[in-house]
């Protein structure tokens, strides 16, 4: 079964998500659109893909489109997912969901008013075997009773020595009006992996977002105002007591990169990087236990993110095709959940979810 894709974007769908699909049997993209229609054109040139639009929408209603992914900026999300299911087709959207949980809520009831199309959020590092093996560890009771999660994202040294950081010249990931940020960005796949490794729901946020820089230049030397989050710091309290801090940064100048340990009441569970996961029981050192990934160096961009994506759009068409899915996707309901933390922490106030 060949299932038709429709992309709407030209940029991460350029660099990640297009190589990917070339790794997924059964898909087959068929038409690309951006609001730069010589990106959209470039992009179909370099893909082999035959439609070129300058708007998503024409993408949600295009006959030889099956599954649309939504890869533009999150504040033409609602519009083109919603298009799209409204259209007939299946939608795989990028996080954040939304700029705000008003938008994710509306994306969530036209999804749940299409029962039979599939709205996935490409949350994908569900779908990263560590974070996966994690998630199986600790449901499995492996370490004990579950009583908190620390998750932090701060830059790290590349393998040529140099810093590597979040946006360095300016991008729309800088304009909040457009749902730049790393809060958004980043802190939203934290948010949905606290939910994914205890099982349980959010049932408070407290903290709150920082913009430091005033104004950053593009590539081409222009300034422009910043207006998008940098700095994030946060305490989730889930329905289970477990408690969950999270802390992300885009302008530090050193850190691990990603961080994550996972404490019970028998041991750890710590993810460093991309590639490494650990395990110690209580007063024993900590152990490797990081699992293999099959599509190491088979990307042009060769991250977790990336490879993740992978086996997240098999999982989506397999299901399209009529399978269970494999893995534990990430709904529109999962995207409107997280969006409600996104929103708390922006308005940095203790605020209850029930």
């Amino acid at each position: 079964m060949t299932i038709r894709v429709g992309i709407i974007g030209a940029g991460f769908a350029r660099r990640v998500q297009l190589p990917g699909l070339r790794l997924v049997p059964g898909a087959l993209v068929t038409a690309v659109a951006s609001g730069h229609r010589a990106n959209a054109e470039a992009t179909a040139k370099e893909f082999g893909i035959r439609r070129v639009y300058d708007d998503g929408e024409q993408v949600a209603r295009a006959p030889d489109v099956d599954l649309v992914i939504v890869s533009s900026t999150p504040d033409s999300h609602a519009r083109f997912a919603i298009a799209a299911l409204e259209a007939g087709k299946h939608v795989l959207c990028e996080k954040p969901t939304a700029l705000s949980a008003t938008e994710a809520q509306r994306m969530l009831d036209a999804s749940e008013r299409r029962p039979r199309q599939i709205a996935w959020i490409d949350h994908e590092i569900r779908y990263e075997p560590n974070r996966r093996k994690a998630r199986d560890l600790i449901h499995a009771g492996t370490i004990g009773e579950l009583r908190h999660l620390e998750l932090v994202l701060r830059p790290y040294l590349r393998g040529d020595g140099r810093v590597q950081t979040i946006a360095a010249p300016w991008t729309w990931w800088l304009d909040a009006s457009r749902g730049g940020g790393i809060l958004g960005a980043v802190g939203s796949h934290l948010v949905d992996l606290c939910r994914f490794w205890t099982g349980s729901e959010i049932v408070s946020v407290a903290g709150g977002a920082a913009t430091f820089d005033k104004e950053r230049a593009d590539e081409a030397g222009r300034p422009h105002p910043v207006t998008a989050d940098q700095f994030a710091s946060f305490v989730l309290r889930m329905a289970n007591g477990v408690v969950a801090t999270v802390t992300l940064s885009s302008v530090a100048f050193h850190g691990p990169g990603h961080f994550a340990q996972v404490t019970g009441t028998a041991g750890s569970l710590v993810a460093t990087g991309e590639t490494r996961l650990e395990i110690g029981k209580a007063g024993a050192p900590l152990e490797d236990i990081s699992a293999p990934d099959d599509l190491m160096g088979k990307l042009p961009v060769n991250n977790m993110w990336a490879r993740s994506f992978v086996r997240l759009a098999r999982d989506l068409v397999h299901v399209i095709g009529g399978a269970a899915p494999e893995g534990t996707p990430a709904t529109f309901r999962d995207g409107w959940i997280v969006q409600r933390v996104l929103d708390a922490v922006r308005a940095g106030v203790a605020a209850p979810l029930d």
